[in-house]
Parts: structure tokens; sequence; C-alpha cells
């Protein structure tokens, strides 16, 4: 054989071998016959899609919807084409520019393939959850767009991805949502066709309904090899944020004007950078986004605490009209303020009116039609309007949009903390208040209080300043941090009124101030332990100028609000000075014998009339058996016969007995509290004993003591008021039992 047929039989057996290899590989690796063309050429094949498939090769998406991948097509037939170019005034494909083609084929395009069974599962960390998806992200997203601002100027912004004050995220294109309605899911939560009707009036609901478009019951799970072609009615095309609504909506300026105060703009270099390569333009790009709000309304994601949490739920808005907002201004928002003032100037000098008005209007959930009387706002609080106050339903990319004919009312405006709120004379009080968080507590419907208004002149009178350039702590007393005094000051004029009625102020009675602190009314005036040390009896008992119980929108809901000229503060005598005051060292005074004993203990300081035990800044009652009741204690050997002995056992024996005629905590005789008080004696073993209210009326009060002996109170020469302190006059004495 020669050289080159042995060359030629060689290669004749390669390549033998090298075609059965790639039959080999072609029929063990190769695409299967069986298997489904792509997206794009199934739509082609169809015959019904030519204008949805113009659209995908005007925008670019014929490769990608015609090789691998994962997608979920919702595809609209050429007669929806048809429909949709007559109600948009396009006369022929022609006229679609390819901006317009990539807006309709991206936002009906959403990512992974799946069957409709399987888009009301939600994807969460945890895994699939089925039946509690709702919307699904679309392929489509804005970039850079234009705002036009108030005074005419454009600038160049793209849309924050996340809610207030949580950033940007540089990778995140805030894709828009598209929305279903399945029946799977509507059934489970008692929604049906009047919801979805409200939102889409003229589409039929069929319960496999995708935005206002319907799914084909027989073409739809259409399996292609990369995804789902789910055939549809109508157009998808991107649906406006909330924020991109409002812009071109003119009878919603004026709610628009309010939160644009909060919007805010960030220079974005890296957004700007982009902009400038695909665009060929060198503008800046802002992010825009909201501070201090409950939501930021261009913001595409939800919450995105969840990856896909965006999948189960949904913001919503209720925007009043022009004139409902304008109405509600003058009435509530103004009240207090000069004519003339402008919401503007309400932001500048107060924006803490502003954040409660609007956040009353927004839903962190899906705020469904059926449930639009009872679904609670951002600020957990129930509607003030209804569905009757509707005059404007859309479902929106990025939430559910209500256009009302009315105000919601923050429960703010309708508490005796609006009081303060609003009125621009109560600033100081106001930060004060926020500074302690008291204002979460007195604007709680239902929890019931007496607020006595303290004006910045008076703040000012008795020491306050506000530091604007003090963030950590505003208020400052006579030059130094105020925060101890001023929380003590605050608390004195709140009076919680638990589920007792508002006090009749014409009438005589006490009231217990948060601080522990009691106040008296008498004949429409007030006094404090620390009024009642003034030198005037006008100072004194302080002047009742007016109340304010309100009604709904115009005051308080949860109480009264008292305004007088006064503060009601607390006094600055000591407790054994106090008793110096009321006469103890007179013999004729029902509290002499007592502090005979007192000021003989080591528990007396007389250079400043402190009480050993008694600490400042707590509260105490002190129960003081009267002369009579002295002599009876020193007859039954409780106290020894003179009030300064000698011996250990009697000193021993004197302290305990005072002791235990201090009780930790105030109580009036005003027929509230009873049960049981410790004392600041304690046995032998360290034990704390107590004693025991059994009765307590306006007239009348009866403790029990350790000895289970019954003792009532003098109420002529009780209710006296000190410093952080209470005294009663008692008929007979406390035995401790030791």
């Amino acid at each position: 054989m020669s050289f080159y047929r042995l060359q030629l039989y060689c290669i004749v057996f390669v390549l033998t071998c090298v075609g059965c290899r790639k039959a080999a590989f072609d029929e063990y690796y190769g695409r299967p016959e069986w298997l489904a063309s792509p997206i794009y050429q199934q739509l082609d094949s169809m015959g019904d899609f030519k204008s949805f498939l113009y659209c995908i090769e005007l925008a670019g998406y014929t490769n990608t919807l015609g090789s691998a991948g994962s997608w979920t097509v919702f595809a609209p037939t050429d007669v929806a084409f048809a429909q949709f170019m007559d109600e948009q005034g396009i006369g022929s494909l022609d006229d679609i520019n390819k901006t317009l083609a990539e807006k309709i084929v991206r936002m009906s395009m959403a990512y992974d393939g799946e069957r409709v069974e399987k888009l009301n599962d939600y994807f969460s960390q945890q895994g699939w959850l089925p039946g509690f998806a709702y919307r699904r992200r679309a392929v489509y997203y804005d970039f850079v767009e234009e705002e036009t601002t108030t005074d005419g100027k454009t600038r160049m912004i793209v849309s924050t991805n996340r809610q207030p004050d949580a950033g940007y995220v540089a990778t995140d294109n805030n894709n828009k949502h598209l929305t279903y309605f399945f029946n799977a899911y509507m059934d489970t939560r008692g929604l049906g066709a009047a919801d979805y009707n409200v939102f889409y009036p003229e589409s039929q609901y069929t319960g496999l309904n995708i935005g206002g478009a319907q799914i084909d019951p027989k073409r739809h799970n259409i399996i292609a090899e990369n995804g789902y072609i789910h055939v549809v009615d109508k157009v998808l095309a991107p649906e406006q944020s909330i924020d991109q609504y409002l812009r071109g909506k003119e009878q919603y300026s004026a709610f628009k004007e309010i939160l644009d105060f909060f919007a805010t703009y960030s220079y974005n270099q890296n957004v700007s950078q982009r902009y400038a390569v695909l665009s060929g333009r060198k503008d800046s790009v802002f992010t825009k986004g909201y501070t201090a709000l409950g939501m930021s309304l261009n913001n595409e994601n939800y919450a995105k605490e969840d990856f896909n949490d965006a999948q189960v739920n949904n913001n919503s808005v209720t925007v009043p009209t022009n004139e409902a907002v304008r109405d509600f201004s003058k009435r509530v928002l103004l009240k207090y303020y000069p004519s003339g003032t402008t919401i503007q100037d309400v932001f500048y000098s107060n924006s803490s009116i502003l954040v409660e008005f609007i956040n009353s209007h927004f839903y962190q959930t899906q705020l469904w039609p059926s449930r639009f009387d009872t679904e609670r706002n951002s600020l957990n609080e129930a509607p003030k309007i209804s569905r009757a106050n509707i005059k404007e339903a859309k479902m929106l990319s990025n939430g559910a949009f209500y256009g009302v004919d009315a105000c919601q009312s923050a429960n703010v405006f309708q508490s005796v903390y609006g009081n303060v709120l609003l009125d621009p004379k109560y600033n100081l009080m106001q930060t004060a208040l926020e500074r302690f968080g008291l204002n979460l507590t007195l604007k709680i419907p239902t929890l019931r209080y007496m607020l006595v208004m303290v004006s910045d002149l008076e703040l000012n009178r008795i020491g306050f300043e506000y530091d604007p350039y003090n963030t950590t702590d505003p208020i400052r007393y006579n030059g130094a941090p105020g925060t101890p005094k001023m929380r003590e000051v605050i608390q004195n004029q709140i009076i919680p009124l638990e589920n007792y009625p508002i006090p009749d102020l014409s009438g005589s009675g006490l009231l217990e101030a948060f601080s522990g602190e009691y106040l008296i009314y008498d004949n429409n005036r007030l006094s404090s332990s620390g009024t009642l040390t003034q030198t005037t009896a006008n100072e004194q008992r302080v002047r009742i100028d007016s109340t304010n119980i309100g009604t709904a929108l115009s005051g308080p809901l949860n109480g009264i609000a008292v305004y007088s000229a006064r503060a009601m503060l607390s006094s600055e005598v000591h407790a054994g000075n106090f008793l110096k005051s009321l006469g103890a060292e007179e013999a004729t005074s029902p509290y002499f014998r007592f502090f005979s004993y007192l000021k003989n203990t080591d528990m007396w300081s007389e250079s400043d009339g402190v009480i050993k035990g008694v600490e400042l800044g707590l509260n105490y009652t002190l129960v003081i058996p009267n002369n009579e009741a002295i002599d009876e204690a020193i007859a039954n050997g409780d106290l020894p016969a003179v009030p300064n002995p000698t011996s250990v056992l009697d000193i021993e024996k004197t302290k305990r007995f005072i002791q235990y005629h201090i009780v930790r905590n105030t109580f009036a005789i005003d027929g509230k509290k009873t049960g049981a008080f410790e004392t600041l004696c304690k046995d032998i073993e360290g034990t704390i004993l107590s004693i025991t209210i059994t009765q307590n009326q306006t007239n009348s009060l009866q403790i029990r003591d350790n000895a289970n002996q019954v003792t009532s109170a003098d109420v002529t020469n009780s209710n006296r008021l000190g410093q952080r302190l209470l005294v009663h006059s008692l008929n007979g004495y406390l035995q401790n039992g030791i």
C-alpha cells in the first residue's frame, strides 16, 4: 500500500470517528425536537401578534425573547394594539417610536417564566409562600426624567428607590410593578369585582385580570423554551408613579405643594455619568426623594425589608382636592396663626404640623375600596373619610391612588396635644414634649388628659429659652442645660384623667399630675406646691382664663386643655421646712408632737430641712398622727415619753415610728387610690413594711397598719401640697408591728 493511500485511509477513518462522535454529542446535548420554540418565534407563528412583534424588534428585544432566558410575557394581540393606538391617537405602527416600543415591551415582561397559577405565590427569603402575591416586578423602569420646578425651570432627576431616609441604592433600577387580580388571591381575602372595578371601571372583572386587561382563559400558560406566554386583550403600557401622576393634576396642586416642601434633591454623580454616556448630555442629575414623611411617592420598591416584598403589598394614598385642602388649612392648620399666614410659613416655623397632616393621608399597605372605611393609615389611625368621598381611583405603578373631596384629620389635631402643636405661642412647650416623648402619649385618643397650657412667654419668664444650635438639648434653663428642670415643669402640666370624667373646674378638688405632684382646683383657679409658696394671692391661686374641650376637627377629644397665665411649678422647699411652713413648730398645730420627735432624730437636717430617706425627685406622702394620737402611742409604749430619748432602743423605736409614717408615692384624699403602699420602715430582716388604704373617698380616708388596726384621717388638716409631697393628718397612729 502506498504512503498516500495509507494517509487517505487514515483521514477517512478519523472523519468517520469524528462524525460518529458529533452524532452522539448532538443526540445527547442537542436541542430536543419536542422542546417548544422561544417566545419570539412562538408569537411569530401564532399570526395575531404582528404589532407586538414590531415593537419587540424596534425595542431591540428580538434576541432577548428569541433565545435563552426565563421570562413571563403578557402578549397583547393585534386587536388589543389597534384599540391602544386608537385611544392614544397613533395612526400607524410607523408612528410608534423606539422609546414607546421599549415601554410597551418591557412593561409586558416580568422576570422568571411563571405559569399563571404560580404568580400568586410569594418568592420570599424563606422560599415560596403560596397564595400571598398579587404583584410582579416588570422589566421596565424609568431612568432619568425631566421635572419642571415651581418657578418654571427644569432639572434632571432620578427617583429614589427606597422609602424616606433610607438612601438610594445604585444597583437597584427601581423597576415598576404589574398588579394582577386573580380569583385565587381575591376570593380568599373577600375581594372581587367591586374592588377591581373601582380602579378599572371600563374593564370587566374575570378573576384573571392584569391591570385593566384580561388574560385570555384559553391562551395562557403557553410554554416556551425561555418562559411562558399569557395572551392579554390590552396593551400594558407603564403606569405612572404617584409622584409622576400628581405632577400633572392641577386639582391636587394644593396637596402637592405641601408634599414638595419635603422633597429632597441630592446630586447623583454615578447616574449623572451614566446619563452623559447614554444621552450625550452633560446635565447634572439629582436623586429625588422625600424626608420626614411616611412614604417616598416615587419609590417603586415598597419597603424592601424583603427583596420581593412588593409582590405582597403596596402603598396607598388619599389625596384631597384643592378645595378640601384650603378649607382644612383655614379651619385647622392655620387656626391659631395671624391672618396672611401661608402653609409655607407653617412649614418653616413648625413642619411637624404638616408631617402629621400628610401622613394621615398615607397608607403603608394596599387600601382596597371595600376596606376604605376601616383600613388604618400610616399613623395607625382609623379613617376620617368614607367611600362616599372618593372622586377618583387608580392603581398606579407604586400604589393605590384615591382622589377625595375631604381631608383626613390626624388624631393629633383633635387631641389635647393639638392645642400645643397648632398654636405658635406654645412652640417651646411643643419642643419639650417632643424632646421627652410625651407628645406620643398625649395624642392617643383612648388616653385622656387635662393639659395645662404654658406659653413661650411664661417659660421664658421662669428661666427657659430655646437654643437652636444645640441639637441634643435645645432647651436651656437660666443659661445651663435645662433637661431635668424642664422635664419636671412639663410633667406638672400633664394630668392623666384615666376613666374619670373631665373635672368641673368651677368646683373644687385635687388632680395628680404626670410627675406625681398634685394640683388643687377651686372656683376656676389652680394651685400647685410651687404656686402656693408665692407671696401674693393671685400667684398662689392662678386664674383659669379658658378651657378647650372641643369637637371633632377643632379641639381635643381625649381631654381638656386649660389656659392660664402661670405654669404649675413644684415647690423648692424641702419636706422638713415644708412642715415648718405648715406651723409644725407651734403647739397648736396637729403636726407639732410628731415634728418634735422628727427633729430629734438623725433623719433631720436643720440646715436645709431635708428629711433623710425622702429623696429629691421622688414622691412621698407623710401621714402624721395628730397630737392626741402621739399621746396614745406613748401610752401604748410605741414611742418613748420624751422626743429626745437617750437609749439606743428608744432612739431606734422613734426612728422606725417616724419611718412607718412616711409613705413612698403620693395619694390624696380624693376617692381614687387604694391598696398597699410601701413605707420607709424596714423590719429587723430588712423587709420593707407597708400600709394599706382600705377606704378613700373625697371626704374620708382609712388606713390599715401592720398590726391590722385601722386609722382614719383628719381631712380638715390633710391634702397639704409640698415638693412632690402630700401631708395628711391622722386621728390615730400606725403600728409597725416590730
